[in-house]
């Protein structure tokens, strides 16, 4: 089951910036809480949530696959140092973003005061950053890490693993929708070829040991 929750978790963070409403940016105040108020709002980011539970699940697989070979030193802290940077992202964009700017927008289209806006910048900008941005860069760091040993192992196709780690990578809430969508389709087309290589070949730890 450990490679089906590395492809389902790739294609849901794939899916989740075609879903995801960007009018949060570039909108009126009255398009912004509309935005926040959404179905697509809400659902991109549970998807995208979903996605980053199963991806440690994913990982562990990954690194269950390199154990026992000259590069298992490389996916164990990978594995580790990616589970810390899901564990900070979590709570914070898949936590707030979909519940919290919820009510605000709900709350500014129902008393028509988009003052109440201001509110989820400071959510976005207070303590959730600091959450958040350090996650982002210890997932990009076990993103790399994960990457090299596919890439060392010889047991996985080598561009797999970069493909995937460039989109974990890459994964920033600032960056504008195009990037956001091939960053999306790194992760996709990534996590589901290292997924498929993986179960092509299912004894292979059983045969190794």
């Amino acid at each position: 089951m450990g490679p089906v929750c590395l492809a389902i978790s790739s294609l849901l963070l794939l899916v989740f910036p075609l879903v995801r409403p960007f009018t949060d940016r570039t909108g009126t105040p009255a398009e912004v809480a509309a935005t926040f108020a959404s179905t697509p709002w809400v659902a991109a980011h549970i998807l995208a949530g979903l996605g980053f539970v199963l991806l440690p699940v994913g990982l562990l697989a990954l690194s269950e696959f390199l154990r026992d070979t000259h590069v298992e030193r490389l996916a164990a802290p990978g594995l580790i140092v990616s589970w810390i940077g899901v564990g900070f992202i979590l709570p914070t964009v898949f936590g707030t973003e979909p519940f919290a700017l919820r009510a605000i927008g709900q709350a500014a289209i129902r008393q028509k005061n988009m003052d109440l806006l201001a509110l989820a910048m400071a959510i976005r900008m207070g303590p959730q950053a600091r959450f958040l941005f350090p996650g982002l860069l210890v997932l990009a760091v076990g993103a790399v890490l994960i990457a090299v040993a596919v890439w060392r192992s010889g047991a996985l196709p080598r561009w797999s693993g970069v493909l995937f780690a460039l989109g974990l990578a890459l994964f920033f809430p600032l960056f504008p929708r195009a990037i956001r969508v091939v960053d999306g389709l790194l992760i996709g087309v990534g996590g589901v070829w290292i997924a498929l290589s993986m179960l092509r070949h299912p004894g292979r730890n059983e045969t190794r040991s």
